[in-house]
């Protein structure tokens, strides 16, 4: 999470095998990420969506990916990105990420909505990434 997000923490309501949910509010109108974006029209920038998918993401990991040998998700790619809707001020946003394991890597579809339906889909690729590739690259 950069420090300029708006998004604060975002709550976990279900981790499992197969994917994990959060959601968090979209903040208040007179935040200067959503008052800049459109002015006079308020809504949440699309690249926040996609932050909350991968923070999403990421909670999965804390619980289904070994972390005794320094091993983490990296986000590589971006495969699918279609916003449908925006979000408001105040909206309580849904992130639900899949996980589908492929050949490529760890690949998690997103369904990002609010109470007036889907406002995102989003596909994400990581990467297992272990601590000594981490040494690897600073060397």
């Amino acid at each position: 999470m950069s420090a300029a997000s708006p998004l604060g923490d975002l709550e976990l309501l279900r981790t499992g095998t197969a994917g994990s949910a959060t959601v968090f509010e979209a903040p208040a109108d007179d935040d200067p990420v959503l008052a800049g974006h459109y002015p006079g029209f308020p809504v949440l920038p699309g690249v926040f969506l996609i932050e909350a998918a991968d923070r999403t993401v990421r909670q999965w990991a804390r619980t289904h990916v070994p972390e005794a040998d320094g091993t983490e998700v990296e986000l590589v790619a971006m495969d699918r990105c279609r916003f449908h809707r925006p979000v408001f001020p105040g909206d309580r946003v849904l992130s639900d990420v899949s996980v589908v394991d492929s050949a490529a890597g760890l690949l998690f579809k997103a369904a990002v909505a609010t109470h007036r339906g889907k406002v995102a889909d989003i596909s994400l690729r990581y990467r297992l990434r272990h601590e000594h590739d981490r040494e690897e690259d600073t060397a």
